[in-house]
């Protein structure tokens, strides 16, 4: 089969190239100019450069596509860059989506996220359901994948965790009892790529996550653990942080945006028997995999240690 990917060059995509054409399909990548060369053309992909709001550039992408899989998205925006959730998430997926549907393309595979909802609190999430819907009144057999934050060589969960924890004094919000479920990147590529030839993945909403729920402060400990340190934290209310953060997002090198803070103050996990049911898949434990994670995620020099665990 012939797939368009888009998203192809990111953390989730460049797995997920590699991971479809492994099924012996003929992938194409619609790829923005300036990420071009992150694809070797040793590896066999046909690479489209364009940008997927280009509606021009949409319509040559999908010439001759059996499956659109959309994966644009992103977790910061940079509104100077023109990079905002409702450009990035809604808009680009109207582009790519109505493309496909005056193409005549039969089917799409979006990659949405677990808690995505029309009430949600973050702008994130409510223009990730915002795509949803557009996927799923586009009259093409759709999938959708909803995992929870996915860990993996390259993520982007982890670098913020590491400032974190390096830091010399850490707050921790509301005590940091948010649950999270993280699951590990082959778990969600995999299927990802099963599910073009699956047809009883059509028509399905389908969340994953980890098999272990933890507590954000769970999350942070073990990272520091890892690392043989021991930040010193102090209790801050979500009602002092949420107006804190929105001030201080905009100042260099501050780690964290309001929206991320929205998304990490709620719970953020799944029930995973329908993926379980349709896939099989044997689900990777988080903390079993920070230590070959670490080394090559993280360039330290330039971070701040904290006080050592004594």
């Amino acid at each position: 089969m012939k797939i368009l990917l888009t998203g192809g060059t990111g953390f989730v995509g460049t797995a997920l190239r590699r991971e479809i054409k492994s099924e012996g399909h003929d992938v194409r990548l619609l790829v923005r100019t300036t990420s071009v060369e992150k694809v070797d053309p040793r590896e066999g992909f046909e690479v489209l450069p364009g940008d997927v709001l280009d509606t021009h550039a949409c319509l040559r992408a999908v010439d001759g596509i059996d499956v659109v899989v959309h994966l644009v998205g992103i977790r910061r925006e940079r509104p100077n860059d023109g990079m905002t959730y409702e450009a990035m998430h809604t808009e680009a997926t109207y582009s790519i989506v109505d493309a496909a549907s005056r193409a005549g393309v039969p089917r799409v595979i979006f990659m949405s996220a677990l808690g995505a909802r029309p009430d949600a609190p973050s702008r994130y999430h409510t223009t990730k359901f915002e795509a949803e819907e557009i996927v799923r009144k586009s009259g093409m057999r759709w999938t959708i994948f909803r995992p929870s934050i996915i860990f993996g060589a390259g993520d982007e969960f982890h670098p913020l965790m590491a400032q974190l924890v390096h830091r010399n004094i850490v707050p921790v919000i509301d005590g940091g009892q948010s649950l999270f479920q993280p699951v590990a990147l082959h778990n969600v590529v995999g299927p990802m790529a099963r599910s073009v030839v699956m047809p009883e993945t059509q028509g399905k909403v389908i969340e994953v996550g980890g098999p272990d729920r933890m507590k954000f402060i769970e999350i942070m400990y073990a990272i520091a653990r890892h690392y043989g340190v021991w930040p010193n934290t102090f209790s801050l209310s979500s009602l002092v942080a949420k107006p804190l953060v929105k001030f201080a997002q905009g100042f260099p090198n501050f780690p964290l945006t309001y929206e991320e803070l929205l998304m990490l103050l709620e719970n953020n996990v799944c029930d995973n028997s329908e993926f379980l049911r349709l896939f099989g898949e044997k689900l990777e434990t988080y903390p079993d995999k920070i230590p070959s994670l670490c080394p090559h995620i993280y360039e330290l020099a330039d971070v701040p240690a904290a006080t050592n665990h004594a």
